[in-house]
């Protein structure tokens, strides 16, 4: 299994159809259609299971990899397991390939607020940022980073891969995946600015 640990709107939906590409059955932010269909939010799946002590992945039936598993949507679904449980995640599934999907902070602040997320984190998830402000954001999405990368440093025996989607080399990946013939990481739901 394949877990990204990074942050939405930092190559989420590029690895879900990288990983589509070569043959894994991925999800994306909802249980079911891939990208959304049903509204199973995998987020609340894991909050949900969280809250019955149950192993944080139980009633995902084992997908191959899961590129986003937060949902920030209302008071009711705002979850973000990614940030929050990225260590018990660790601890339950081992054998997991676990990937921080990394961005410029810059960017992803840019890219949240398009759609309006970080308002939302704001609102939902008061108690994940202090600062919220852009240069609270920035640290807040350095200090994840940093915290991973350490957390991950410290584990032995961890298949772990900190990527840059922007800087990054593909082949970077091959440290534990087969990426077959592809040579470039795929780019989706690139903004259009003019």
């Amino acid at each position: 299994m394949i877990l990204l640990i990074g942050f939405p709107k930092s190559g989420t939906l590029s690895f879900y159809h990288l990983f589509k590409k070569l043959g894994y059955k991925s999800i994306h932010w909802c249980k079911g259609g891939g990208l959304g269909n049903n509204n199973i939010y995998i987020g609340r799946i894991i909050q949900k299971n969280k809250q019955k002590g149950l192993p944080l992945l139980d009633n995902l039936r084992k997908p191959d990899a899961i590129t986003q598993m937060d949902v920030c949507v209302s008071e009711t679904k705002c979850y973000w397991p990614q940030l929050v449980d990225y260590k018990q995640l660790y601890y339950e599934n081992k054998n997991a390939i676990f990937i921080l999907n990394k961005r410029d902070p810059h960017k992803i602040l840019e890219s949240f607020k398009r759609k309006g997320l970080h308002n939302r984190l704001y609102k939902y998830n008061p108690e994940l940022i202090d600062d919220k402000t852009d240069k609270g954001f920035i640290n807040f999405v350095q200090k994840h980073f940093n915290d991973v990368e350490n957390f991950f440093g410290a584990q032995i025996d961890a298949k772990f891969i900190s990527y840059d989607i922007e800087n990054d080399d593909i082949q970077k990946l091959t440290k534990y995946i087969d990426i077959k013939n592809i040579d470039t990481f795929p780019r989706h739901n690139v903004s259009k600015k003019k």
